[in-house]
């Protein structure tokens, strides 16, 4: 009796004493475990972009040129980087074309190249969805030679518009859009940076490699977004009149281009607990947009098209410019690639010129 009342004893002593060991492991994973994560590098990293060039609020982007000025500078000293998988490469391609994935892109830089050293390097793919927000990470890197090829492959193979641009302009909403405006939210945070280097252009740097090794999410359709357009917070991209003149997408909030993306304007009336879907004309805008607030650690979508995936015959009237209206004309029909030999040019005279922006929406 007394043997068993010994055991016991001894039982209940060993599980205190286990108890104790892992009371005392929860409350030392309590100390270890980091402070709440603070949006004090979103803030930082901000800071460091309107001080070094404000890109997204300045005349320089969206930093796009067309299709005929890099036609006209192929013998020059410029670089063509196609971003495109690699079948669609080598169905149809840029002359001297380089064929790389935007995974790869900032390793190219730093490794295999020196930027600096060509009056122009261009990114394209099949439509600017892509290539756009390639460009619009990099300017926001400081390389301020690079320029997305307006309307990407659309603008230059006929082959390539009829699977891209001409089959996605639509008139799916005309006469379907809302005329009232919509406040935008009050003040909130910033977003939460998971950064672990500490300097500004580190920091950038980082969100960069992250944000170049996924591009799957950075786009949404129309159809995509009115399946639950309640799910998003929608951005017109367009100045308060042709917000309301135009018509808009239905609970769209307006912000001015160029101007409302400052620590001193909207940026943190912008939700963190909701994607983002940015739509200009066209989507040459809004993909640099979505890629400055993907920088900054934004949940933020362009919607593929822009307005032209839904009103294409206003836009058309009302904003007839190749910078926010796809027409077959600006197909230029120039020679590519294929499978190791060169399309027969056709006689296009195009005189020399100086890379300059034309921006877009």
């Amino acid at each position: 009796m007394q043997h068993h009342f010994i055991q016991k004893s001894l039982f209940l002593i060993s599980v205190c004493f286990s108890l104790l060991v892992l009371l005392s492991c929860s409350e030392q994973k309590v100390k270890d475990k980091p402070q709440d994560q603070t949006s004090d590098k979103t803030l930082s990293l901000a800071k460091w972009f309107e001080a070094n060039g404000n890109y997204i609020n300045s005349d320089e982007v969206p930093s796009i040129v067309d299709a005929q000025l890099v036609y006209a500078l192929r013998d020059e000293n410029i670089m063509v980087i196609d971003l495109r998988p690699t079948e669609e490469f080598n169905d149809g391609h840029i002359e001297h074309a380089i064929n790389i994935q935007p995974s790869q892109v900032l390793d190219f830089f730093k490794n295999d190249v020196e930027p600096s050293s060509f009056k122009g390097i261009f990114f394209v793919c099949n439509d600017m969805s892509i290539s756009g927000y390639v460009t619009g990470i990099m300017r926001l890197l400081g390389y301020d030679n690079v320029y997305a090829i307006r309307y990407g492959m659309s603008g230059w193979s006929r082959e390539v518009a009829e699977k891209f641009w001409l089959e996605n302009i639509s008139n799916l909403l005309l006469g379907k859009l809302e005329t009232k405006g919509y406040p935008r939210n009050e003040p909130g945070e910033l977003p939460v940076i998971d950064a672990e280097r500490d300097s500004e252009y580190d920091i950038a740097l980082e969100q960069a490699e992250k944000m170049l090794q996924n591009t799957e999410s950075i786009n949404i359709t129309i159809a995509e977004l009115l399946e639950n357009p309640e799910a998003y917070y929608i951005i017109c991209y367009w100045p308060e009149d042709k917000y309301f003149n135009n018509g808009h997408l239905p609970g769209a909030v307006q912000y001015d281009p160029r101007k409302s993306f400052g620590l001193n304007m909207y940026l943190n009336t912008l939700p963190v607990d909701k994607p983002v879907v940015v739509y200009c004309y066209a989507a040459q805008h809004s993909i640099f947009v979505v890629a400055y607030l993907r920088m900054l650690g934004y949940d933020a979508k362009s919607l593929n098209y822009g307005a032209n995936a839904f009103i294409h015959e206003v836009i058309a009237k009302t904003e007839p410019r190749p910078t926010r209206t796809f027409t077959e004309n600006l197909i230029q029909g120039f020679p590519v690639v294929r499978s190791g030999f060169v399309e027969p040019e056709k006689p296009i005279l195009i005189k020399k010129e100086e890379i300059k922006i034309v921006g877009g929406c």
